[in-house]
């Protein structure tokens, strides 16, 4: 199937748009609840500051992460709870995708 994407934005010849649209919400979908991606994110961004020679310091009574850039202190959120939306009904929206 021909497609073309430039970033963010995904085509193709008019007949195969229902075809794609399927594919980038099963994507979609498999991307946030087959990997925990957010977990993965937050490690990477923990990682790269650490990367960068920055100290990452811990205050355990308040489980709070911060570091230190430019004399400026600045908090590292946790990882947010996921709520209970089921991302398989993207699957069934009309648009997801336009």
């Amino acid at each position: 199937m021909p497609i073309i994407t430039i970033h963010d934005c995904f085509g193709t010849h008019p007949n195969k748009l229902e075809e794609l649209s399927f594919l980038v919400k099963r994507e979609f979908v498999l991307l946030y609840t087959q990997s925990h991606f957010l977990e993965n994110f937050h490690d990477r961004i923990i990682q790269a500051i650490k990367d960068n020679q920055y100290i990452i310091y811990e205050d355990k009574e308040n489980d709070v992460q911060f570091v230190r850039i430019n004399r400026k202190i600045n908090v590292i959120p946790s990882v947010p709870k996921l709520g209970n939306l089921d991302l398989q009904n993207i699957l069934d929206s009309k648009y997801m995708i336009s």
